[in-house]
């Protein structure tokens, strides 16, 4: 089955690893950690546009310009986190070299590249009409050889989705071995692998990425220190054995 994150309790972890303000009841957020927290994939942005996400934070704006949450204000936050599947990051390398159709290069743009492209339908139409043209036969087809995968794996590299953020995030920890290390301590209870789990999607967001996302990453100020610990949380939801998750290849994707 695929790695859903809505399987998993997070907040509550989550409030217990984040930095408090000295009082030890409040989280302060700046301005770049809630445009960062939207980019690096924490939020459902295709529910939740950045514009409006930003104005969930404005009832708890200082003097200062900064954010000041308490535990209510953090817990209602995840109404607008992602919760959806986590793929395979897709990689553009691994695209079947060949002659396209109009058709069948629409098709490979829709389920794999789009999702992990920040540019708009717009400008992604404009990039792959140039592209289309570029490498067009004779005969009509787009010819996608290694040249062409570059391309477009260069613009995926320079425009990454929030959600393909996320997917490196996670690649980078599974990658990491963090899977086979959460495996190793659960003694096969529902509720200490949910804990578990839940402990590793927060840590996720808080892990060195890879060089794609390094630069953002590190402006995830409020979730620097969430890193695997021992949790108290019990999930709700009913708990899954880790070897059983896997993350999907829906579509063309990864």
């Amino acid at each position: 089955m695929p790695l859903e994150l809505g399987m998993f309790a997070v907040m509550d972890y989550l409030w217990d690893t984040l930095e408090k303000t000295a009082d030890g009841k409040h989280i302060n957020y700046t301005i770049y950690d809630v445009d960062l927290l939207w980019k690096m994939g924490f939020v459902d942005t295709e529910q939740f546009p950045l514009d409006e996400w930003k104005q969930v934070f404005e009832p708890y704006r200082q003097s200062d310009g900064t954010f000041l949450l308490d535990k209510n204000a953090f817990f209602a936050l995840d109404k607008y986190r992602y919760k959806g599947e986590i793929h395979i990051p897709f990689d553009a390398m691994k695209i079947n070299e060949g002659l396209y159709t109009d058709e069948g290069l629409q098709e490979l743009i829709d389920q794999s590249i789009a999702p992990s492209s920040s540019l708009t339908k717009e400008n992604l139409k404009a990039y792959f009409d140039t592209l289309k043209e570029t490498y067009r036969t004779p005969e009509g087809y787009i010819k996608i050889a290694k040249e062409a995968k570059r391309q477009i794996r260069d613009m995926i590299d320079r425009n990454p989705s929030p959600l393909r953020n996320l997917e490196l995030l996670f690649d980078q920890s599974i990658a990491k071995g963090e899977d086979q290390k959460m495996e190793e301590r659960i003694e096969g209870t529902e509720a200490e692998y949910a804990t578990a789990r839940a402990a590793l999607e927060a840590s996720s967001f808080a892990a060195t990425p890879t060089t794609k996302t390094e630069a953002a990453a590190k402006g995830l100020k409020g979730l620097e220190k969430a890193r695997k610990k021992e949790a108290a949380v019990v999930a709700k939801d009913e708990g899954v054995h880790l070897k059983k998750i896997r993350r999907s290849r829906k579509g063309m994707r990864g």
